[in-house]
């Protein structure tokens, strides 16, 4: 008679508790955040994370892991960003039971949050087996994001052609805010990117957080008017610690698209970094938005990178 076949870890695998993690334990949980095959010893990786995460002013207060007697499983770091959302951070699964276990730490720290009211991931394109366990937290797949940059070349100026009849575009003033929210509330209509974010949001939390990405610069963003109501906006920011300009956001109402407004758009703000020490603008576009994607390629624009997004809206 054969021997039967031991237990894989799946079938044997009893659920752990979830608990938030003390500032004492913190290195033991981040050895399970941040460490992979080839980085050496887990204590050394954790330590070296939190290190950066002084340096740079890192929030660990919203971490959580499952736990059982014999410690701490997998694990996950909520840090709260501008415009109350939060960047999500998780350990590795290897089998089927742990994401099941990943995925109830991460229902806990989305429901312990306070001053939250979106929670967003951003995981590698292999990483489909990690998003499940988003999934199961209640997290909402909204898009394959395409990351691409131009390195600075002078662009061909259209600055005497004139703007479509009835489109004035004019630099951010004090007190705008109202009228770039609706902008954006416009050019969200009918949108291809990422249109499952549409109303998990606020528009004053959206616009909080595009002034808090890189350094805001006023005279980097713009909005568009046609007929003297706001329908469409450039925002590009500095980030003079990675080396590039952001274009934050680049859209238009409905009633503007096709008529190459957006494309005049991208020519005056790539026009307006010419004297930037800045010499790369990066932006990120659902992969399934094709006239976005064909307008920035027709403009030097290429891809460097890939990220599925997952996001949560909290009560």
């Amino acid at each position: 008679m054969s021997t039967p076949p031991k237990p894989s870890r799946s079938q044997s695998y009893t659920p752990r508790s979830v608990v938030r993690i003390p500032p004492d334990r913190r290195l033991e949980a981040a050895a399970k955040l941040v460490w992979r095959p080839g980085m050496g010893r887990p204590a050394d990786a954790a330590a070296r994370f939190l290190q950066a995460a002084r340096t740079f002013n890192v929030s660990l207060e919203h971490m959580w892991a499952s736990e059982d007697a014999a410690g701490l499983g997998q694990a996950c770091l909520i840090v709260p960003q501008a415009g109350r959302t939060g960047m999500v951070f998780t350990s590795r699964p290897v089998e089927a039971a742990e994401l099941d276990d990943l995925a109830r730490v991460l229902a806990a720290a989305c429901e312990e949050i306070p001053g939250v009211r979106l929670a967003q991931g951003l995981l590698e394109p292999e990483e489909a087996d990690l998003a499940r366990a988003y999934e199961q937290a209640g997290f909402l797949r909204i898009g394959d994001l395409h990351y691409l940059r131009r390195n600075w070349t002078d662009i061909a100026a259209d600055s005497h052609a004139p703007w479509p009849e009835g489109v004035e575009v004019r630099s951010w003033r004090t007190g705008d805010e109202a009228a770039l929210m609706r902008a954006l509330e416009r050019s969200y209509e009918q949108t291809l990117d990422c249109p499952e974010l549409c109303g998990l949001r606020e528009l004053r939390d959206v616009v909080d957080s595009h002034k808090s990405t890189g350094r805001f610069d006023p005279a980097l963003w713009w909005l568009v008017l046609h007929r003297d109501a706001p329908a469409g906006a450039l925002l590009l920011s500095p980030c003079p610690d990675q080396g590039h300009v952001e274009l934050v956001y680049l859209g238009v109402a409905p009633e503007l698209r096709g008529a190459g407004v957006a494309g005049k758009l991208l020519r005056m703000g790539l026009g307006a970094l010419a004297e930037r020490k800045q010499r790369t603008v990066t932006c990120a576009v659902d992969a399934r938005n094709d006239p976005a994607m064909r307008l920035y390629t027709r403009h030097g624009f290429e891809r460097f990178s890939e990220r599925l997004a997952l996001v949560r809206g909290l009560a």
